[in-house]
């Protein structure tokens, strides 16, 4: 069930109208709870049974380890819910992708190989409902919060709705407490404001510009590096609005059922170094990485070379976590070397008596943004291009630019590349206005009744241009 659909806004529309008539607390949890398993089975009904499962193990594990002294016995139920847990996703995600590779290597050591590659299903949002109960279970152990005796919060915790099938990742020590005060729902114009935001960003940025980027990408060698550079700019855009729209609409519809979940993305196209760009981008998923992996592995106190690698595993992992590909490994490898040269650049700015905090001028403000940009852009191309000899050669064409700009009678007028172009110059104003202005739905919150209406009415005149022809999902669901 996509957020942009009649059925969601049917859907949207008797589930608030039942929680508008039942007033008590723990019927309005029941009612949102199965109103989750509805949303979710919406896809694959069979799958809603996966959700159980982690939700009942992760439960039980959290029961045992309340009052549990003795440490192995810990350990022991830790790893119970760590194997349970990765085990079904590496089943259900990872298990196609392993078994090529096993193949793979035998037929290279010249041995013949009989068996056939098993493609399973994937559950949508294995990814995030599996990171997101793994980080009760963590912080349980770790003592860093208590157990949860109800089950029925539990049960809400993990299958909410909103943020579901694409986060963002919420961590129990963030929304458990949320469950224990009245549900009260709750609407305003900056949390509308947020929601056509985020449907913005979806229908009428991203699934535009990705057409281009989708027709350019399935063949990139025919095309010259001018075509290679913007294809890359519009998956870039396709990308953020595809996944922050959708983060947006969750935050919205989650804050409207009386619930706050936490900002997922923070302008990353401002970043200026590797590091700044991690706390912008997916920050659900980058601040899970480096709390439950990166610092269980010693983080950066392990001395320097540790520090490197710790960075590398991180990236690596994070990056096979968006896919059963070999690319999005790549992805992962090239964003940690990034990581790891920035961080060596700041340890010899140290060492020759560079001051650790100082302010930017614009022109070397300007300038660090473009070029954390341009690494980001490569990077997008490896996270795009899944096939190794047409990644290396988009890869090339955008490093080493060809100068060739005849564009005539390269087809371009099919995949609408003047419109494309419109689209991101569009984009990166607005971008650049809510970066400037600190969140545009803040901004447009405070407008009075007839400038939000105007605006209202302008979006509604985009939509009805440029609203797609057919149903894209989200991105992010495949992974």
């Amino acid at each position: 069930m996509l957020f942009y659909t009649p059925e969601f806004l049917a859907f949207s529309i008797i589930l608030l109208a039942v929680l508008a008539v039942v007033n008590r607390d723990t019927p309005r949890k029941v009612v949102l709870l199965l109103a989750s398993y509805i949303f979710y089975m919406w896809w694959n009904p069979a799958f809603v049974l996966l959700i159980m499962l982690s939700t009942g193990i992760d439960y039980v594990v959290g029961r045992l380890l309340d009052g549990e002294t003795r440490e192995k016995r810990r350990r022991l139920f830790l790893v119970v819910s760590l194997c349970s847990n990765l085990g079904l996703l590496a089943i259900f995600k990872y298990l196609g992708l392993f078994m090529e590779s096993a193949r793979f290597l035998a037929e290279l050591s010249g041995q013949e190989v009989s068996w056939h590659v098993i493609h399973l299903t994937l559950p949508v949002g294995i990814s995030f409902y599996t990171f997101q109960t793994l980080s009760y279970t963590l912080d349980v152990y770790r003592r860093v919060i208590p157990t949860t005796r109800n089950g029925l919060d539990f049960a809400l915790f993990v299958a909410f709705f909103p943020q579901l099938v694409a986060g963002p990742i919420v961590r129990a020590a963030d929304f458990l407490p949320q469950l224990r005060r009245k549900i009260k729902l709750h609407c305003d114009q900056r949390t509308l404001f947020l929601i056509l935001r985020g449907l913005a960003k979806k229908v009428l940025i991203a699934d535009n510009v990705g057409v281009f980027a989708d027709a350019v990408f399935a063949n990139p060698e025919q095309w010259p590096s001018l075509i290679i550079w913007v294809a890359t700019i519009a998956f870039a855009v396709q990308i953020y609005c595809d996944f922050s729209g959708y983060s947006d609409i969750a935050i919205g519809i989650a804050r409207v059922l009386g619930f706050e979940l936490s900002l997922n993305f923070d302008h990353p196209y401002m970043a200026r170094n590797p590091s700044d760009f991690w706390r912008r981008w997916h920050i659900s998923l980058s601040s899970w990485l480096r709390d439950y992996l990166y610092v269980s592995m010693g983080g950066n106190r392990v001395g320097r070379f540790a520090t490197y690698r710790n960075l590398m595993l991180t990236m690596l992992i994070g990056g096979l976590w968006h896919g059963a590909s070999w690319n999005f490994v790549v992805w992962g490898f090239l964003h940690g070397l990034l990581l790891v040269v920035h961080r060596y650049y700041g340890e010899l700015r140290r060492r020759f008596g560079a001051s650790g905090k100082r302010s930017m001028g614009p022109i070397a403000m300007i300038a660090s943004i473009a070029a954390m940009q341009y690494g980001v852009l490569l990077t997008w191309i490896a996270f795009r291009v899944q096939d190794f000899d047409q990644m290396w050669v988009a890869m090339k064409k955008f490093v080493i630019f060809d100068f060739d700009f005849a564009i005539a009678g390269l087809g371009l007028g099919g995949m609408s590349f003047f419109s494309t172009l419109l689209l991101l110059a569009v984009f990166f104003m607005l971008h650049l206005f809510s970066w400037r202005v600190g969140h545009i739905e803040r901004f447009l919150g405070a407008l009075s009744a007839s400038w939000a209406l105007g605006v209202c009415l302008a979006l509604g005149c985009t939509a009805y241009f440029l609203w797609p022809l057919s149903e894209v999902p989200f991105i992010y669901f495949q992974f």
